[in-house]
């Protein structure tokens, strides 16, 4: 392989994992069957390349989201890959194939590392411009710096691998030590941790500490999914009750949806204009994982999709900073589902700026709640069923000896994936504008809000469970005469299952709810305490 090829494919792959191809790189660019189909043509032989891509592609499928910032890159394995395999003449059953891929696996996960962490730090600095009520640095942010360093760490990696031949990838990357990449797990769980006591610092209120321990206590048995549906179960009777106590009293009903100084606030509604909708859902189908990070992952490119909002519906500085901070929390999800609830959030900034009594901690617990359930649903219409129709399509045209396969599989996800985020943002925008002037003329609207609240919680609660997995590695023993005991198994599950992840978050809440710590400090000591930790576990012997 020349320079000049290593440098066109290496340049693919990290526009592949770039945030300008109008959200298609996960879903199209980055899967196999497209990589290895690129590659294979920069390398002369597009077929074989679409082939060994198309036979690599369903085994994948399932860690295709760039949104994930755990885990491999499969855009690695696609542009890296496949062009490796092509030169060596590997087949994808070879055992030699196995030991490049986990090669490629663990680069991927460095990278990923290196992005999320760069990533993370950005946000911190998006938070400090959001208290100045500057949207648009806030925009920038999520693009300028992160993307940057995108190419940085996509482009030279991608192209020094490319530039070695398959047995010294795989010997470079069993170099790395086991407690380097315990270090980089804790990091990433303590980080998450955070990232969810922030948001808990919004909506723990009144019952809402119920909801959360309940989310936390279900969501190891039913799964995140299941449990979200329990909570918004329970959060719907506990709305009925509400609305209950309420109508016992009409005159306080009024007072609280609609005070007499709001109603002419009604007369001169502000709106975002089509042209600041589309501008919204531009910046979101670009920009969504732009800045996707380890403490909110997604909180960047949802603050920069409501900058349309801030600049038009807030008056003064101080109404964009509580604009912006509310929209920094933590939030992750299938971006196409996704774009549903950020139009959704902005019709609820519109009531809001139009006078409605709409709190910080409804919000947030609103935008929580449902994240979880159209995460879910994005995930396994987009991805699993249609993604995977398409790509068994296209990958079985390509192993007949026929090139449309690739282009049948690009063209039709790309267009399925555009229409849907499209269709998504409008119908949500719509659907709760619709939603929000039924509510308010039934007498709905506060019920509702105050179990989209208590919702968010339980949905915190179970995040606790799904994105903070920190544990004691499995060697981790103490040596009692000639018994060895478990620490995490013997112990401390035997205690309280999950205790650490429970007790991380809820400890980061603390400080920040009573100790006013600042959010930056808190995650400098992520990460030395994820260090140390390694450190002190490799020293035990327990890596």
């Amino acid at each position: 392989m020349s320079v000049l090829q290593a440098a066109l494919i290496a340049l693919f792959y990290a526009f592949a994992r770039s945030a300008f191809n109008a959200g298609l790189g996960g879903y199209v660019l980055a899967q196999p069957l497209v990589a290895g189909t690129i590659a294979g043509a920069l390398l002369g032989d597009p077929l074989r390349g679409a082939q060994i891509g198309g036979a690599l592609n369903l085994g994948v499928l399932a860690l295709s989201q760039l949104r994930v910032p755990v885990g491999p890159d499969i855009a690695l394995i696609g542009y890296v890959g496949v062009p490796l395999m092509l030169l060596s003449g590997l087949r994808p059953e070879a055992p030699e194939t196995a030991a490049l891929f986990g090669a490629l696996v663990v680069f991927g996960v460095v990278l990923n590392f290196t992005r999320g962490m760069f990533n993370t730090v950005v946000a911190h600095w998006a938070d400090y411009f959001a208290d100045q009520g500057n949207a648009d640095v806030v925009a920038l942010l999520n693009v300028v710096p992160t993307q940057l360093w995108v190419i940085l760490t996509s482009f030279l990696p991608a192209l020094f691998i490319l530039l070695f031949d398959a047995p010294t990838i795989a010997g470079i990357a069993t170099s790395i030590p086991a407690w380097v990449q315990l270090a980089m797990n804790w990091s990433r769980d303590l980080l998450a941790a955070l990232g969810i006591a922030m948001s808990l610092r919004l909506v723990m209120q009144g019952s809402s500490v119920a909801y959360f321990l309940l989310g936390w206590l279900s969501a190891p048995y039913l799964g995140v999914v299941q449990a979200t549906l329990l909570g918004a179960s329970v959060a719907i009777i506990h709305a009925f009750l509400a609305r209950r106590r309420v109508e016992a009293s009409a005159d306080t009903l009024i007072a609280d949806v609609l005070p007499s100084n709001q109603a002419e606030a009604y007369a001169a509604e502000r709106r975002l204009s089509p042209a600041e909708l589309q501008s919204s859902f531009a910046l979101w189908m670009f920009f969504h994982d732009a800045g996707l990070n380890f403490e909110r992952f997604q909180n960047m490119g949802f603050a920069a999709a409501l900058v349309p909002a801030a600049k038009r519906l807030c008056e003064t500085a101080s109404e964009r900073v509580t604009l912006l901070r509310r929209n920094l929390t933590l939030f992750n999800c299938e971006w196409t589902f996704g774009a549903a609830l950020v139009g959704a959030l902005i019709a609820i900034e519109e009531r809001r700026a139009n006078g409605e009594a709409i709190n910080d901690a409804e919000i947030v617990g609103a935008k929580t709640g449902a994240m979880v359930g159209l995460n879910a649903i994005g995930a396994t219409v987009m991805l699993n069923a249609v993604g995977s129709l398409l790509v068994a399509a296209g990958a079985a045209l390509a192993e007949r000896g026929s090139l449309i396969g690739p282009f049948i599989f690009a063209f039709a996800q790309a267009a399925l994936v555009l229409a849907v985020g499209f269709a998504g943002f409008q119908l949500g925008y719509a659907q709760v504008r619709r939603f929000g002037d039924w509510a308010r003329a039934n007498n709905w609207l506060r019920p509702a809000l105050f179990g989209a609240m208590r919702l968010g919680a339980f949905v915190l609660g179970g995040l606790v469970v799904a994105l903070v997995p920190i544990s004691l590695p499995g060697a981790g023993v103490i040596q009692i005469g000639a018994t060895q005991l478990a620490v995490q198994t013997r112990v401390l599950d035997a205690m309280l299952p999950g205790a650490l992840p429970l007790v991380a978050t809820l400890g980061m809440g603390w400080l920040l709810r009573s100790r006013r710590a600042s959010p930056n400090a808190l995650m400098g000591g992520c990460l030395i305490v994820a260090v140390a930790g390694a450190v002190v576990a490799r020293a035990l012997g327990w890596v």
